[in-house]
């Protein structure tokens, strides 16, 4: 008996660094692993099925003060991740926001933002407008609904600020994306 539990706790270890299913398919770079379970919990606790991203994202876990996410990489902050006193679950929307990037880059064209800043507006769909707030850009609108729509707490940071966006029905959001990312 010892021998199996030994057995089954080199394969858990073995793959301690990766994440697939579900929750998604990315890989750590950095981060305590008390962050990186925070990041766990997040994506799993989501409605959203990550596992649709083609392709293993690597997620940064640093002090840098910062989050984002580019294409295959998303950036957060440890200290954000673990501070008490933003209570336990506060950053799982922001790391849910940063995943719904990846959908926007490996999952949508042209066409289908274009369907979707329809119904969540924004001047532009991702910076080419120069100047502009956070909150006016279709692709930032696009990952708090994400983040929003698939996980509908109390806790998530993410409910849309931008004007109208507080009336945006989650299920018709949810309806919308998930034809959208499945075509």
């Amino acid at each position: 008996m010892l021998r199996s539990g030994l057995a089954t706790l080199a394969v858990a270890l073995a793959f301690a660094g990766t994440a697939e299913a579900r929750g998604g398919n990315y890989v750590f770079e950095g981060g305590s692993p008390e962050a990186q379970a925070q990041v766990r919990a997040a994506l799993e606790a989501s409605r959203f099925n990550w596992s649709l991203v083609p392709q293993q994202i690597t997620i940064r876990i640093t002090n840098c003060g910062c989050a984002g996410a580019k294409r295959g990489l998303i950036v957060l902050d440890e200290k954000v991740l673990l501070d008490p006193s933003l209570g336990p679950r506060y950053a799982w929307g922001l790391v849910q926001d940063e995943y719904a990037h990846q959908v926007d880059f490996f999952l949508l064209d042209d066409g289908k933002r274009k369907k979707l800043r329809r119904m969540i507006g924004g001047n532009d769909w991702c910076y080419e407008i120069s100047g502009l707030l956070h909150d006016d850009h279709g692709c930032e609108r696009f990952s708090a609904a994400v983040a929003w729509a698939y996980w509908r707490s109390a806790d998530n940071v993410q409910a849309p600020r931008w004007a109208g966006g507080a009336k945006l029905s989650p299920a018709r959001f949810r309806k919308l994306l998930d034809r959208l990312v499945r075509t």
